[in-house]
């Protein structure tokens, strides 16, 4: 509720500054009698869209005997090219800017015909050994097909899943390839590091190309997060941990002259991890280190929401 602008409005429409038909959903708006359930009804038909795509895995694997692979194949590459269809149909032209939604459930119907096409293409692998081989290259084609749909679409869900599938393709890939023993944790814990650093890149570069720049966000957080956590998976050694100080305090400065909050919190809480990291390597002290993550882990809340207060305050 705004009292300062409930009373206004009335004074702006007697002076014909306002249009009398624009005053009374103003009002609503002022009054707090009118809500926004926007982002409510956007996080249902994600949830929807989820637990579709879960309940037509469960009904393939209830009924596989009963209907057969190539009927299940077929019925998941049809419903997939449905939703697709509809997406082609409703979508405005494309456009190297962003592109408002022609309704509120474009993004999660376009959504849900990538999960189903890239159900059909799991199954028909499992059934047929449709890639041989090569059945890591299963997140590999994903990955092309959702990042084409979310730059034709301007979809940003769409693109988060392109992203998280490159990523899963490298994992895979090297699982594939025999990636086990001592080794396999550091091969994993560098393809995460290089995939964060090719994500935020990416980010980066549509921004300053102005090529579907809004999507920089999700390419830049995706990418910290995924090299701030490669990096702290090798915490067990306290090199680690000094890497994870230098990159984390890095990001909070660079977010923090950027205005950009959470990315200065992911960095803050990993230069925090790295420094705790370090401290107990050189302490040794079991009662000391539960003092210093009682008393610290207070003081960085407080500190977060200090900074946070600032940084709305110099936007």
């Amino acid at each position: 509720m705004n009292p300062d602008a409930a009373l206004a409005i009335p004074a702006l429409v007697a002076d014909g500054v306002l249009p009398a038909e624009a005053a009374p959903r103003l009002l609503r708006v002022a009054r707090g009698e009118l809500v926004s359930v926007h982002a409510e009804l956007r996080a249902l038909l994600y949830a929807g869209v989820l637990v579709l795509t879960g309940g037509v895995g469960l009904m393939v694997k209830e009924n596989l005997d009963r209907i057969g692979p190539v009927a299940v194949a077929a019925a998941l590459g049809l419903a997939a090219a449905a939703a697709l269809a509809w997406t082609l149909r409703v979508a405005p032209p494309f456009s190297w800017q962003e592109v408002p939604s022609p309704n509120l459930a474009f993004d999660y119907v376009l959504l849900l015909g990538i999960l189903l096409a890239a159900a059909d293409l799991a199954y028909c692998e499992a059934a047929f050994g449709l890639l041989g081989a090569h059945r890591s290259w299963h997140l590999l084609i994903v990955a092309g097909i959702a990042g084409l749909a979310a730059f034709r679409f301007d979809s940003r869900v769409v693109f988060s899943l392109a992203l998280t599938s490159l990523a899963a393709w490298r994992g895979v890939s090297l699982a594939d390839a025999g990636a086990a023993g001592w080794n396999a944790t550091a091969a994993w814990r560098w393809n995460a590091i290089a995939c964060g650093i090719l994500f935020a890149g990416l980010g980066i570069g549509l921004a300053r190309w102005r090529r579907k720049a809004h999507f920089e966000p999700v390419a830049v957080h995706l990418g910290c997060l995924l090299a701030l956590g490669g990096i702290a998976s090798g915490l067990e050694r306290p090199e680690w941990g000094g890497a994870l100080l230098l990159a984390g305090a890095a990001l909070a400065a660079i977010a923090y002259r950027t205005r950009r909050f959470p990315l200065f919190a992911y960095g803050v809480v990993a230069a925090y991890v790295g420094l705790t990291r370090l401290l107990v390597e050189a302490v040794h002290d079991f009662a000391a280190g539960c003092l210093w993550i009682g008393v610290s882990s207070i003081l960085l809340v407080g500190g977060l929401m200090a900074a946070q207060r600032r940084m709305k305050e110099a936007a």
